[in-house]
């Protein structure tokens, strides 16, 4: 190997094509597959890049060559321990953008079905039950609803495009209050509890940071309509769990729709899996065709700009978590 090779390991399953694009930027690169890092370890210490899916927190931490990694997924709060935040050289970039349109359609589908109460009907028909009036009288129209977006980056900012496609009246909160397409009205710090009075749906579409921890929480849920509808598409553990659970079975909130949970995988006896007024699906909301050929393509743009010594896209504030 050169003495001036950088060995680049792309630890997730891309398709031969994508290695062989890694391979031909430039013949400085050495390329580990993550098959060639099962069989040798030790190509992590030696790396200077690495494209990641996950890999155990403390291995990156002790790659001291690392100096960037490029993320598969958006989420990099599995990343960011103490040791690699406190590594100023050390860049991490992640795929964020890429998930807005596949996660805004499966939130307005959560909307649809509890609006015209298809998460009963399906378990009507798993019971073989057919019983329209204990139906009908339930279904609401998402026209003229609002629907509330907690952070607007990308996905927040889709999420309220599509909502407002619909006829529903976006409202948003985030840090730093500024208008955005489709958003009626942007509140600000401080403000989050006559932001919840608002809504009757309530999407949460935050990162994991130390700030975001158990954001909601019972005072939040109290604060809520009793007709509001919940949804987490961001990280289970910026909900609280336990108080949902509460609030769902005390009927402070009408229903909640799970595409995360805190913990998860969700144990089979979690009283989750049996609430009627409950969605939950397993974490793929950001799921779509073509999805690793677009977070490689990231990946080969960045990584044309690491070799040419260019600012990175997606760079991860490693301090604030996103």
């Amino acid at each position: 190997m050169p003495s001036t090779s950088l060995v680049t390991v792309i630890n997730t399953e891309v398709p031969a094509s994508v290695l062989t694009r890694v391979r031909d930027i430039s013949p400085r690169l050495t390329v580990v597959s993550a098959a060639e890092l099962v069989e040798r370890p030790e190509w992590l210490t030696e790396a200077e890049i690495l494209y990641t899916h996950h890999v155990a927190a403390d291995r990156i931490a002790s790659a001291s060559n690392l100096k960037w990694v490029q993320t598969l997924g958006a989420g990099v709060e599995w990343l960011l321990t103490p040791e690699v935040r406190r590594r100023e050289e050390l860049i991490v970039t992640n795929t964020s953008g890429i998930h807005a349109q596949p996660i805004a359609e499966h939130v307005l589908g959560f909307v649809l079905m509890f609006a015209h109460q298809l998460h009963r009907a399906v378990r009507q028909q798993v019971g073989h039950v057919w019983n329209s009036n204990a139906l009908r009288n339930d279904v609401t129209s998402v026209a003229g609803a609002t629907l509330g977006v907690v952070g607007l980056g990308a996905i927040g900012r889709r999420i309220a495009q599509m909502a407002s496609a619909l006829g529903m009246r976006v409202i948003a909160i985030k840090r730093s209050p500024s208008s955005a397409p489709g958003v009626d009205r942007v509140f600000g710090p401080g403000q989050l509890a006559p932001f919840l009075k608002e809504a009757e749906y309530v999407v949460n579409t935050l990162p994991l940071t130390p700030q975001t921890r158990g954001m909601f929480g019972a005072s939040e849920f109290a604060a809520m309509r009793s007709d509001a509808i919940f949804i987490n598409i961001g990280r289970g553990g910026t909900v609280q769990t336990e108080a949902l659970v509460d609030a769902l079975k005390s009927d402070r909130i009408a229903g909640a729709a799970l595409d995360v949970t805190d913990p998860e995988p969700l144990p089979p006896e979690h009283p989750l899996w049996s609430l009627e007024n409950v969605i939950l699906t397993p974490h793929y909301s950001g799921a779509h065709p073509g999805y690793v050929q677009r977070a490689s393509a990231i990946f080969l743009e960045n990584l044309v700009s690491y070799l040419s010594g260019k600012p990175l896209t997606n760079v991860v504030d490693k301090q604030a978590g996103y």
